[in-house]
């Protein structure tokens, strides 16, 4: 199993859902079975991207990409974050025009919602263990977001069934939760791409300079930049040496100071420049 099996199967599931969740929807009028169906089917369009995107970053590195591809999994993260930023303002508009409209009652939809809830809650944990096993950033994102899947569906029947009962604007209230849910998932995913997407740093370079400075054969270390590629940190280290070293001591130092990174930082990718100090 990789990760584009497991998209693949998910994004079957994530296909009988939606059309399962639209049919309820149109034939019961709930705004909200409707808003629900047209998040799951933002879920299948999300599926099919990120399988895109993964078979893109697992290309290896090349002339147009010297640092490989690991971005574009979180460039689909990223595009799920807008894409549900697009669908929860829909689902917001249409709850505000459906607001008061009658919405009926039908058991078979019932049933049919309380299966797609078990379905999501079954993906959920079977993704949540292929992430971890897989140790991929868009599967524990699309874990989570799957969870979140069977809190707003929960939510949507509870919500279906209190307008069923003649409280129409229920459905339209609850509708709107559920646009607010999409919103805060969106924000969530947002914060977990973005910094990788604009090279931020786990680290201040104040530490990471204070601990190479403990190198003994170190005289100034003149800068240092660490960034997160999305399957770990790099750093670029720039040093002084003394001008007396010999090639095989100024390689030894450079060991040291990757050695150093990777014990205290975990940063196991990192470029080390040494120039003899001139003083």
């Amino acid at each position: 199993m990789n990760v584009r099996k497991v998209l693949l199967v998910e994004g079957c599931v994530n296909a009988i859902i939606s059309i399962s969740k639209f049919a309820v929807g149109l034939s019961t009028g709930s705004a909200v079975i409707v808003a629900d169906a047209i998040h799951s089917l933002a879920d299948l369009a999300n599926n099919i991207f990120a399988w895109l995107a993964v078979k893109i970053a697992q290309t290896p590195a090349d002339d147009d990409h010297p640092y490989g591809h690991q971005k574009f999994e979180q460039l689909a993260i990223f595009v799920l974050a807008s894409l549900l930023v697009v669908v929860a303002f829909e689902v917001l508009v249409s709850a505000v025009k459906r607001f008061g409209e009658p919405v009926t009652q039908s058991k078979l939809g019932l049933i049919i919602l309380i299966t797609t809830v078990v379905l999501n809650i079954g993906l959920t944990l079977w993704e949540g263990y292929w992430a971890r096993r897989l140790n991929s950033d868009l599967l524990k994102a699309d874990a989570s977001h799957t969870l979140s899947d069977v809190m707003t569906s929960i939510a949507v029947i509870v919500g279906w069934q209190l307008a069923a009962l003649g409280y129409f604007w229920v459905d339209s209230v609850f509708a709107m939760i559920v646009a607010s849910i999409i919103f805060y998932l969106a924000f969530s995913l947002f914060k977990r791409a973005i910094p990788i997407l604009v090279d931020q740093s786990q680290f201040g370079r104040g530490e990471l300079m204070a601990a190479i400075e403990k190198i003994p054969a170190v005289n100034t270390v003149l800068n240092v930049r660490s960034r997160d590629s999305g399957k770990g940190q790099i750093a670029d280290v720039s040093v002084t040496v003394s001008a007396s070293l010999s090639t095989i001591e100024s390689h030894k130092i450079a060991d040291s100071i990757e050695q150093v990174l990777a014990e205290k930082f975990d940063i196991q990718d990192v470029m080390v420049h040494i120039e003899p100090d001139q003083h």
